[in-house]
């Protein structure tokens, strides 16, 4: 059975008319038709919320109109997924009109073992 993946959603990207297009996760951007999708056949648990200790389950529904997706984290009937559009919204467009080259990769190594390798080691298996 394949693995679920579980996505944070930092950001909701709208359109002209105020509908959510794309989701913005710690992962990278999903469309709204794909993250319905794997909503919909159990490939993945989108969750949203104000912060990092408030989290909810985005539920995916699907009528005539097209694909909505829907998060209430505070117990209000609000959609609550609109709110992280209007927090992010400055910060897509700064992102979109930087002019500075981006930056390069940084590898990061650590001098520490791990500890799956220490223990190997401490069972005479590595």
């Amino acid at each position: 059975m394949p693995e679920i993946r579980d996505l944070k959603i930092e950001i909701v990207a709208r359109d002209d008319i105020g509908s959510i297009v794309a989701l913005i996760t710690t992962d990278g951007v999903v469309d709204v038709c794909t993250a319905s999708a794997e909503i919909a056949t159990g490939r993945a648990r989108y969750f949203a919320g104000p912060d990092a200790y408030v989290r909810a389950p985005v539920r995916a529904f699907s009528d005539a109109g097209g694909t909505y997706l829907y998060a209430n984290w505070d117990g209000s009937r609000r959609n609550q997924l609109h709110d992280l559009a209007a927090a992010g919204r400055r910060s897509l467009r700064a992102a979109a009109h930087r002019t500075s080259p981006p930056a390069s990769p940084v590898t990061v190594t650590s001098a520490r073992p791990s500890r799956w390798s220490a223990l190997f080691r401490a069972l005479g298996l590595g």
